[in-house]
């Protein structure tokens, strides 16, 4: 059985670290916006599974005060063959997000189901497309929803 590992990421450079990856090469304009995600980040975390990177996620907080963040990820292929190992880290990673978090937000890609599904595992409600992105949010549950509806004949 696979294992996997989530850790924060305290590199310099998460670009240089991509395109050390086997078969991993970016593009400039992709190397950019990762250094970017990461420099405007406040939290970082990559995953491994069986001690290779499969991908990393941050948040991007608007404001040091705001009760909300945008998430951006990157992913490898390799994160498909382990997307049942992974989305059960993904949700507890997501909880620990919205404890510091009401709402988190970002874009998807259309052409991306996959992507997509993993964000309605997580909890993500989206908006219609607009051009090759669709918006989604993840919002924290509201304690009285919870109990509400484990309470017998609940609907």
């Amino acid at each position: 059985m696979s294992t996997v590992k989530i850790e924060a990421f305290v590199g310099s450079r998460l670009s240089q670290l991509i395109n050390a990856l086997p078969g991993e090469a970016m593009t400039v304009r992709a190397s950019n916006v990762i250094d970017f995600c990461q420099k405007m980040s406040g939290e970082m975390w990559t995953g491994y599974v069986d001690g290779k990177i499969v991908c990393c996620w941050g948040l991007i907080p608007p404001t040091f005060l705001s009760n909300q963040a945008y998430l951006w990820m990157w992913s490898t292929e390799g994160i498909r063959e382990h997307q049942f190992l992974l989305v059960r880290h993904s949700q507890r990673q997501i909880a620990e997000m919205l404890k510091h978090y009401e709402v988190i937000v970002g874009h998807c890609r259309v052409d991306r189901p996959d992507s997509q599904r993993w964000l309605r595992w997580l909890g993500a409600e989206f908006d219609a497309p607009e051009g090759p992105f669709r918006s989604f949010r993840i919002r924290r549950k509201a304690p009285w929803v919870l109990r509400y509806r484990h309470e017998p004949g609940a609907r």
